[in-house]
């Protein structure tokens, strides 16, 4: 998913872990202080309150998106007389990151908070969360209603840290029209890479051309696809991510092809943050773009704001992959919902009965369906709401059977590394140098791997691991 701007530098990071005494060894002995916690949930807490207990979520939804966390949120608030949230709306993850970070130091946190996947490592180093294994043990909570893929993100050594919320992989985005001028099949959008440069040039031919989003995570999920590793020791899982191991031959092909398709003209490129973000789905509207990759947690949005535009009718694809050879997965994108340990237990206790509203079947659905992100339920999708919506709307479909389809391993299930929104901002750089100042792909790659060593180095340093 679009992380934004960089998150908070590993500097301050550092400094708030030394705060609070903490030196986080590796993801194993990160995760087995979690497991010391396994029994700490305080459910009872909220029992003892005696009075309502009021929440603080940060959280990072907008338009469409929001539109629904909200409504969400008012029928939870209406719907028992304990706990009552109020939605902290921060913009970005970004912003919820360095907020968080800060008031470590200031005491200032919120109850809950929204996370992007990129801060999984880093949230576990704080040590300032409430693990949610801790209450699916208190409460004995059942996860095995959840989609395996995006659960196993948050696992980390046998440890669940967080659960999955709001959860998107990559999709294709395609004007029908605009395949219909090109000469191709307005429902057959491209499976593979090859095919999606193909069906540039066709679109290049016929007036209106492709965009690509610089963004690490197509990258990632190509590589995901192809059952490949982000980074050492199990993709971070078995032990801390100390390198990059992302510089194959795959991974080659991938850039020669994305470098093909830019230097041909066949597509323009625009950034995955900052004003021009959002380039590539609103020139699908004006009619400059026939075709691009974004994340499915546009797609409530998208489909509202291309709605008012009769030059569109809107096509969703699954990602590209580079071959339907290689047996691989969509890794999952988004983000997970954060329980604070350095709130009162009421608190803690308040967080986790919204929490498990936000992720039940009926709220997945009616989440699912209002937003574009993928049900985190399995049973959400035999619903009627989102039954109903795939039978209308099938590109809603896209992005669930993606996640399901394939083999779970260390590979599809995504890449953990404590400065992860800084390695994708050292993989862009290098992205850009080939479109930009003309360095071959090979090279690139190369520096890319180079840098991601770097910063992955640093950080463990900073962070007392190396």
């Amino acid at each position: 998913m679009r992380t934004g701007a960089l998150a908070l530098g590993v500097s301050a990071l550092a400094l708030v872990l030394a705060a609070c005494g903490s030196s986080a060894t590796s993801s194993s002995s990160s995760s087995s202080s979690s497991q010391a916690l396994a029994s700490s949930c305080p459910l009872s807490a909220l029992a003892k309150a005696g009075k309502t207990v009021n929440i603080d979520f940060w959280e990072a939804m907008n338009q469409a998106n929001g539109a629904t966390l909200q409504k969400l949120t008012t029928q939870f608030n209406s719907s028992q007389p304990k706990v009552h949230v109020t939605l902290v709306d921060e913009n970005s993850y970004t912003t919820i990151w360095q907020k968080y970070v800060a008031g470590l130091s200031s005491g200032q946190v919120p109850d809950l908070a929204q996370l992007t996947q990129t801060d999984l490592q880093s949230a576990i180093d704080t040590r300032s969360f409430l693990p949610a294994q801790s209450c699916i043990t208190a409460a004995h909570y059942s996860t095995s209603d959840y989609v395996p893929r995006a659960l196993s993100y948050y696992r980390v050594d046998g440890v669940q840290e967080a659960l999955p919320f709001a959860v998107s992989n990559p999709v294709v985005y395609y004007n029908k029209q605009s395949f219909v001028a090109a000469g191709l099949n307005p429902n057959d959008p491209p499976a593979t890479l090859s095919q999606y440069l193909s069906d540039a040039a066709a679109l290049k031919a016929h007036g209106s051309g492709t965009a690509l989003v610089l963004d690490s995570w197509h990258l990632e999920t190509w590589l995901s696809t192809a059952n490949q590793l982000f980074v050492n020791n199990g993709n971070g899982r078995t032990a801390r991510a100390t390198k990059a191991v992302f510089d194959t031959p795959t991974a080659k092909q991938i850039w020669t092809d994305l470098d093909q398709l830019v230097r041909s003209g066949d597509a323009a490129t625009n950034p995955s943050s900052g004003p021009d973000a959002f380039d590539n789905l609103l020139g699908m509207g004006t009619g400059q773009y026939g075709m691009t990759i974004d994340s499915s947690a546009d797609l409530g949005t998208i489909t509202e704001l291309l709605s008012s535009h009769p030059n569109v009718t809107l096509g969703v694809g699954p990602f590209p992959v580079l071959s339907t050879k290689l047996r691989g997965g969509v890794e999952p994108g988004g983000s997970a919902i954060y329980i604070s340990n350095k709130v009162p237990a009421a608190q803690q206790a308040a967080a986790w009965e919204y929490e498990t509203f936000l992720d039940s079947p009926s709220s997945q659905a009616t989440w699912a369906a209002g937003t574009g992100y993928i049900p985190v339920r399995k049973s959400s999708v035999q619903t009627s709401t989102i039954q109903s919506l795939w039978a209308t709307h099938p590109g809603f479909k896209v992005a669930y059977t993606q996640l399901v389809d394939g083999p779970t391993t260390l590979a599809t299930t995504g890449a953990v590394l404590g400065p992860y929104a800084a390695a994708r901002t050292d993989v862009i750089d290098a992205e850009e140098s080939m479109y930009q100042q003309g360095v071959s792909p090979s090279t690139a790659l190369k520096t890319a791997l180079a840098k991601v060593n770097a910063t992955i180095t640093s950080y463990n340093q900073r962070v007392g691991t190396s």
